[in-house]
């Protein structure tokens, strides 16, 4: 089976087909779920490579916004560019230049994770300290530009898939509160 390239694969909007928009919140919030529990099991890259799709996903939908034309599939790396080029809100603008940062070292941590430079040898422990903080800063990321898309589709009486805020902290399970209750009376002892 070949795979189509990206310029020919059609992202699915809600105009052109019934459900889209709630399928998409869906698979968002298992997503945004998946994130925190991958991060609480300490899988710092899984976190990391569903943010991008996230990312990517929110992108393309404003990216079509922006030109007109169906911009699905695209990596995060295009997107910029599209943005560059096509964008015109300031605080649009501002937050794609951080999300480039951001690409860059995501791209650090996924591609070069076992690399070292010549007259190192770093530990395994070294090498993935930085991913929590990527981890972090991809969410607010992800949540500043469902805001701000919120906010702009808003001005035309349009909501976007992300509605109501799917992106929120996922609320704390019941074994959450009682693992944290556990450490709230270990530290009172």
């Amino acid at each position: 089976m070949s795979k189509k390239p990206a310029a020919s694969r059609i992202r699915a909007v809600a105009s052109d087909q019934a459900g889209v928009g709630n399928h998409r919140y869906q698979l968002y919030a298992i997503a945004w779920r998946r994130v925190h529990d991958a991060c609480k099991a300490g899988y710092h890259l899984e976190a990391i490579t569903l943010l991008e799709s996230l990312l990517s996903d929110r992108m393309e939908s404003r990216a079509r916004h922006l030109t007109g034309a169906n911009q699905g599939f695209r990596p995060l790396g295009q997107l910029v560019q599209i943005f560059k080029t096509n964008e015109r809100e300031p605080l649009f603008l501002d937050l794609v230049g951080r999300i480039d940062i951001w690409r860059s070292k995501r791209n650090r941590a996924l591609h070069e994770l076992v690399k070292f430079e010549s007259g190192t040898l770093p530990s395994w422990d070294k090498q993935t300290a930085v991913l929590p903080a990527i981890v972090s800063e991809g969410q607010a990321l992800l949540q500043e530009f469902a805001h701000l898309d919120e906010l702009d589709r808003a001005k035309v009486g349009k909501r976007p898939a992300t509605s109501p805020n799917v992106f929120r902290a996922p609320a704390q399970t019941p074994a959450d509160s009682s693992a944290m209750a556990r450490r709230t009376d270990e530290r009172r002892n």
